[in-house]
């Protein structure tokens, strides 16, 4: 089934300095295999972006220029590959009837996948490992007598600040390896998944001081900004290690950095930052006992393939005045 004319053109304009988040020719060729009668534009350069953007009707995008959305007057439906839609929801953009939905249901399974895995890394001192291997050096004594002394993550307490696809796939994982896990989610009311307990974000205060791992997969919203800053680290046991899925913007990197440096917790293992790449002359990059990352929570071979089905399924969805997958609260921004 093709879409109605009122929903062509689709512009797609998903750009990145890394490769993998670039949207492939491959997913738009299978878009016109599927859909052969409806338009699907291309942009070569912002200016052809800024050119197309009056007409479009349907918009997949990551970060757009400034003053692009304010050109799109005829838009109805606007897809984010990324989870992330704060640089999209602008005042006007949340106050239009233009719906939003975003790729969070494509990302949770392998960003959970790899929150498990940067947790298992850190409790089992693989950072310093790797770097014995480059130096040719048998390090099991220094591993052992080092800041990242193995340990179990069986009969430890997780703490996931953020329940959503990412949270509520790692709390199922947790589980299964032997973890106590509480969550924190903006409605509790929705449940507790597999985790064990299930609070309100005001219970923040009260619960980090019971997590041996904190994890941060929660989206960026006014409320959510510096979430963890110096107050709340220090709410967290020393034994305690700081793992970051969600956005750089939700942790105060200079007050992890020094409690870290004096010793007031355990480890951090973090995949996304303020300001990406992370500059070299941040702390962190010398920090033993920090998992340094470079953003590649939801890497897989898979991801375009389900961005490509899920578009299909929302274009379909949009035709017959369906609700839509993965759609977007504007106002809760998530």
């Amino acid at each position: 089934m093709d879409v109605p004319p009122s929903l062509s053109p689709v512009v797609i304009w998903v750009h990145n300095r890394f490769a993998l988040w670039n949207w492939p020719q491959e997913a738009t060729a299978e878009l016109r295999r599927e859909f052969p009668q409806t338009e699907f534009v291309v942009p070569a350069s912002e200016a052809d972006l800024l050119a197309a953007l009056p007409r479009a009707r349907v918009l997949i995008a990551g970060p757009l220029p400034a003053g692009a959305i304010a050109l799109a007057r005829q838009l109805a439906w606007i897809h984010s590959p990324a989870a992330a839609v704060h640089h999209l929801l602008t005042p006007e953009l949340v106050a239009s009837p233009v719906r939003i939905t975003n790729g969070r249901e494509i990302h949770g399974a392998p960003v959970a996948e790899h929150a498990l895995a940067m947790m298992l890394a850190i409790a089992r001192g693989l950072p310093e490992a790797v770097r014995a291997q480059v130096r040719h050096h048998w390090a099991q004594e220094d591993i052992w007598r080092g800041p990242l002394q193995p340990r179990q993550l069986r009969g430890s307490t997780a703490l996931l600040i953020g329940l959503g696809a990412i949270g509520g796939e790692l709390a199922r994982l947790l589980k299964a390896v032997g973890m106590a896990v509480l969550a924190i989610r903006a409605h509790p009311e929705q449940g507790a998944g597999a985790a064990d307990e299930v609070h309100a974000p005001a219970a923040l205060d009260d619960l980090l001081p019971r997590a041996d791992y904190a994890v941060l997969a929660l989206p960026v919203t006014p409320q959510s900004q510096a979430l963890l800053d110096a107050r709340r680290l220090a709410l967290l046991p020393p034994q305690a290690c700081v793992i970051n899925v969600g956005r750089g913007a939700l942790l105060d990197q200079p007050a992890l950095a020094a409690a870290l440096a004096a010793g007031r917790l355990r480890a951090a293992a973090l995949d996304v930052f303020a300001q990406e790449p992370l500059p070299p002359e941040s702390p962190l990059w010398d920090l033993p006992q920090v998992l340094i990352v470079p953003h590649l929570g939801s890497a897989t071979a898979a991801m375009w393939p389900r961005q490509v089905a899920l578009i299909a399924a929302n274009l379909r969805r949009l035709a017959a005045g369906q609700p839509l997958l993965a759609e977007v609260n504007k106002q809760r921004g998530y």
